[in-house]
């Protein structure tokens, strides 16, 4: 592969307070040769995106924090097509491969050349506010504590099934170990192309995952339940973005044409993982 000499580190300054993990990897990849900028704080960010001048020219992006740290750098990297590689300051880590003690041996693999790129599958959503990415998921849940939520799905133009629930995952196959596992719904291997639909906790027994293609379009609408009630629901893109819905708000829904380029170190397959970290 490429050799890569010019790194963003992106850092969770909750995790990394100090910042002694990030002044380390960069003391690392300078006694490499390699050149590196660093987003740890507010002042990296413009209009909620790293700024240009600290990611226009980086070749990767190491990303110091946990899952959730690697899923908002997919979102504040706009439109950048630079591949991510984690190092893993959280817990389950399916996402950031590296410990920290093997920071320095990641560094000289970058700089050599010696990795592979792994393409996950994202999902573009269409909402009144706009459009929204996800690697992980899509969730649509309820904001009364104790109130059910009518949700009409329909898929290709055609109607699939209303769920009276309390919410609705739509997730990649990344993100069936995330909320779509803890929901009951099935887990997937991360580099198939598919979509998964798991409803919360929903008022049938009967209401189960439904996987549908790459190609499926889908639309939800959020249906009226009560009168008294104007914004029924939350639309949550990865856990970052958080939009209030409204009765007979439409969410469109499809596998996007782009993909998240995640850097691999091992050949230690999703199987192998999964079974260390979640069987």
């Amino acid at each position: 592969m490429k050799e890569i000499k010019k790194i963003l580190i992106y850092s969770n300054y909750q995790k990394d307070k100090e910042l002694l993990v990030t002044e380390k990897l960069k003391n690392y990849i300078v006694e490499n040769g390699g050149s590196v900028k660093i987003a740890a704080d507010d002042s990296a960010y413009e209009n909620d995106l790293i700024k240009r001048e600290l990611i226009d020219d980086a070749e990767c992006i190491i990303v110091l924090g946990g899952d959730g740290t690697m899923l908002r750098a997919a979102h504040v990297m706009g439109d950048s097509d630079i591949p991510l590689i984690g190092v893993n300051l959280g817990t389950l880590g399916f996402l950031t491969e590296i410990d920290t003690c093997h920071m320095e041996k990641m560094v000289k693999r970058l700089i050599s050349g010696d990795y592979d790129i792994e393409e996950r599958m994202l999902l573009d959503t269409e909402t009144k506010k706009g459009h929204s990415i996800s690697l992980n998921d899509v969730v649509i849940y309820r904001t009364g504590i104790l109130r059910l939520i009518a949700i009409k799905i329909s898929v290709n133009d055609k109607f699939l099934d209303t769920y009276e629930a309390d919410g609705v995952i739509i997730s990649t196959p990344t993100g069936s170990t995330g909320y779509n596992l803890s929901a009951g719904g099935p887990i997937v291997n991360p580099t198939a192309r598919l979509i998964v639909i798991t409803p919360i906790s929903p008022h049938s027994l009967s209401k189960k995952s439904i996987i549908l293609d790459p190609n499926d379009e889908i639309s939800i609408e959020i249906l009226e339940k009560r009168k008294t009630q104007e914004n029924e629901a939350i639309i949550s893109f990865d856990g970052y973005e958080n939009y209030e819905l409204s009765v007979k708000d439409v969410v469109k829904i499809k596998a996007s044409n782009k993909t998240v380029k995640l850097i691999k170190m091992y050949d230690k397959g999703f199987y192998e993982i999964l079974r260390s970290k979640v069987i």
